[in-house]
């Protein structure tokens, strides 16, 4: 990619061969050699990549991608499962794509490699992650989403995310076509960061979508349980336990029926997940939008910590809080219903007084109504009662 210092070299060099002069054939070599210098300048912005962090990042990925492998065929879970083993496979290329790029600056192969594969490997990650959103809708009740069809969340997003990916393809080939030509390549440069922009909104949504839902299930609940006019710090200590019963009884043995770690800390896991990505994204658009000599492009430093450390640690929380171990996905179905398809079975199934899933039969997917088990807990069957001297705790 010749840039702009570089064709004025070579066309002084030209003016000087077509002057005869016995100094033209010097400055034709000089200029040669300082458009080489030049361009192997531009193409990391006259950075060289760090051999040993970019390697240590390909066998960090590597070792994600294996542990996402066995854990998604462990538990069944084939989306994020597919999701995850192409963002950690991009992210593997991308790295020994910049690990090559330490030797030869200049390699425009290594140099396309790293850059595309580590750019788009970030939507692979949100579309296994939008789909556990919906998910988690089925598991507390479709009342606290906004969007009452779980799976339009999957869809939109993901949709945009494709968009995202299109503008992006276009504004590269633009400007790899004028490279070629040795042309101004802004247009295409301002259509890619537009592609990356669109994203970075997409996912702003997505935060305002995730948030509300956590803002209904978490605080509003407990609201509703405590008979609180508005949001305090008391709320903190209500105990889940006792707001089960504002959730859907079906997926009562995934919440509390045993409690366990992996669901608990789920919800905290996935949130840090999507900032740590969101984050990514922002950097990613200021650094092109700088241009492809800006501060943040030509020092590996910010791109080492706003963006190998931000993918890195939201695939490993995305591996320790596995969903495949959060929801069960080994034995227990979450298929995503239509809001109206999941109230139907909720009045079937609160038709049936004596009937409620079985905490511990982990091999159920869904509950069929008419089969009886414990009888419902005492939060269950009278949810109004409360302890008159402490409405900010507990149940009666």
């Amino acid at each position: 990619m010749l840039t702009s210092a570089t064709r004025t070299l070579l066309q002084k060099a030209a003016s000087d061969v077509a002057t005869g002069t016995a100094t033209g054939t010097a400055s034709v070599s000089a200029s040669v050699a300082a458009a080489t210098a030049s361009d192997a300048y531009s193409m990391y912005g006259g950075m060289t990549p760090n051999l040993a962090f970019n390697s240590a990042m390909a066998a960090i990925f590597g070792v994600l991608f294996i542990l996402q492998l066995a854990a998604g065929v462990y538990t069944r879970q084939w989306w994020i499962l597919v999701s995850f083993l192409c963002a950690c496979a991009l992210e593997v290329a991308g790295y020994i794509g910049r690990a090559l790029g330490h030797n030869d600056t200049t390699n425009i192969d290594t140099f396309l490699l790293q850059f595309i594969c580590l750019t788009i490997a970030p939507v692979f990650t949100m579309a296994g992650i939008y789909y556990q959103l919906g998910k988690l809708v089925e598991i507390y009740g479709h009342r606290f989403a906004l969007l009452k069809n779980p799976m339009l969340y999957s869809w939109i997003f993901m949709a945009c995310d494709v968009i995202s990916l299109i503008v992006q393809a276009v504004g590269g080939g633009m400007s790899g076509s004028a490279a070629a030509d040795n042309t101004d390549t802004a247009t295409g440069d301002h259509i890619f960061v537009a592609g990356l922009a669109f994203q970075v909104a997409s996912m702003s949504v997505f935060l305002v979508l995730w948030f509300h839902l956590l803002y209904q299930i978490f605080v509003v609940s407990r609201m509703e349980h405590t008979g609180a006019s508005k949001p305090s710090w008391s709320l903190v200590h209500v105990s889940q336990q006792d707001i089960d019963y504002k959730y859907r009884p079906k997926f009562e043995f995934l919440r509390i029926h045993p409690k366990r770690w992996v669901f608990n800390y789920f919800g905290y896991a996935l949130t840090a997940a999507v900032l740590l990505v969101y984050v990514r994204c922002i950097y990613r658009v200021v650094e092109l939008a700088e241009g492809w000599h800006g501060d943040l492009i030509t020092h590996e430093v910010y791109f080492i910590i706003l963006d190998a450390l931000m993918m890195s640690m939201a695939t490993t929380l995305m591996t320790v809080f596995y969903p495949g171990f959060a929801f069960k996905g080994r034995t227990v179905k979450i298929p995503i219903e239509k809001g109206s398809e999941s109230e139907k079975v909720d009045s079937t199934m609160q038709s049936h007084s004596s009937m409620e899933i079985d905490p511990y039969n982990d091999k159920e997917t869904l509950p069929q109504p008419g089969i009886p088990s414990r009888p419902p807990s005492r939060s269950q069957s009278f949810p109004h009662v409360r302890n008159s001297t402490d409405r900010t705790t507990h149940l009666v």
